[in-house]
């Protein structure tokens, strides 16, 4: 194989390739890469890599001398690509599974693997499918990622689930257990099961989130009751389907919490880093003391001192407190855009609904901590 690329194109393809690369050492195969010229192509080159859950398939523009392919260490690769200076990189393997990497004065050789070793990547038709738009997709990883479990605890719970409603929207929701996120959003060319859903690996919505500038306006979902592709630009992935069934989270969502408080954002933000900034617990515990026109923040009374802030808020019912997750807070705050937030509260022991006020499509439900001082 004899081909020419560009090298920051060449750089950004190794550094999304890199992502999804195994870099345990059990598995040493899969820290390597796969170019492949394809014989319908005579301007594009295939990059792939796969860790046997996720694969990526990229395709960027080349000069193509000599057809063929290669398998090579993606880090050595990529650490040496971001440091070379010429505009125009030359790539060339040997028979004896050398690889010549030119650039301007620059020259090296490294060893390559047998292409055939290397798991290939295949992308298949599958009878699910939707297409959504970029900035929807990236708006609902966005909304649901964070509250997905970060453990192997509960493997069910480590990915977002998707499924669909009777009115021919997406529903993407997750939970760590603690806390739960949602968001209903319709889609074009919907074609899913209503009674279907499928749970998706964080780790394939952590690189898809990452890559999605690269689809274009759109991207196609395919899916099974095994495997799932993004595909949309030049650039695909395809990771496999966490098994199992996702909990019924329908139950957890309140429907009678009757006090409402509406705060500023970035004021409750602000004071949420304030209040929880000299707790040494993993939780960073934080109450609310909600009082007509005052929400006042609390954080656990020590031996280093204590928090006090206040800030103000539109409710009007009884005075009541009620303690949280700092960081539970703080992530949905991060997340939701508008310049106001909701929270419906029924009493300090049930959980708590957080929404935009303005978007009615997303919402999260947070568990109450028991505060004792």
């Amino acid at each position: 194989m004899e081909i020419t690329l560009k090298r920051e194109t060449l750089s950004s393809t190794l550094q999304n390739i890199n992502s999804v690369v195994d870099k345990s050492s059990s598995k040493p195969i899969l820290s390597n890469f796969v170019i492949r010229t394809l014989d319908n192509e005579s301007s594009n080159v295939e990059f792939s890599s796969t860790d046997y859950e996720l694969s990526l398939v990229e395709l960027i523009s080349a000069e193509i001398k000599d057809q063929g392919s290669v398998c090579v260490n993606a880090k050595k690769v990529f650490d040496i690509v971001k440091e070379l200076q010429d505009e125009d990189v030359h790539i060339r393997s040997t028979e004896q599974l050398w690889i010549y990497i030119t650039c301007g004065s620059s020259e090296l050789r490294l060893p390559s693997v047998e292409v055939g070793l290397y798991p290939q990547t295949v992308l298949e038709t599958l009878p699910e499918s939707m297409t959504i738009s970029v900035e929807d997709l990236k708006r609902c990883i966005d909304m649901t990622l964070f509250a997905a479990i970060t453990n192997e605890s509960r493997r069910n719970l480590m990915g977002v689930c998707l499924s669909s409603t009777s009115d021919k929207k997406t529903r993407w929701l997750s939970t760590d257990g603690h806390r739960l996120a949602q968001i209903l959003k319709p889609v074009d060319k919907l074609s899913f099961s209503e009674d279907n859903e499928v749970i998706i690996p964080r780790k394939a919505l952590t690189e898809v989130r990452r890559a999605a500038d690269l689809f274009g306006k759109t991207v196609k979902v395919t899916f099974d009751s095994r495997v799932m592709q993004f595909s949309g630009g030049q650039i695909s992935f395809k990771t496999r389907l966490i098994e199992g069934k996702f909990p019924n989270c329908d139950p957890i969502i309140p429907k009678d919490n009757n006090m409402e408080i509406v705060v500023n954002r970035e004021s409750f933000i602000n004071s949420l880093r304030i209040v929880s900034s000299i707790s040494s617990e993993k939780l960073r515990p934080v109450k609310l003391m909600i009082s007509p026109g005052v929400l006042r923040l609390e954080s656990e009374k020590a031996d280093y001192g204590e928090v006090v802030d206040e800030i103000e808020a539109n409710y009007q019912g009884e005075a009541f407190q009620i303690g949280f997750n700092s960081k539970y807070l703080l992530d949905v705050l991060g997340v939701i855009e508008s310049d106001d937030v909701i929270l419906e509260c029924k009493n300090s022991m049930s959980p708590t609904i957080i929404k935009s006020s303005v978007d009615e499509s997303f919402l999260s439900v947070i568990m109450p901590l028991r505060v004792e001082w």
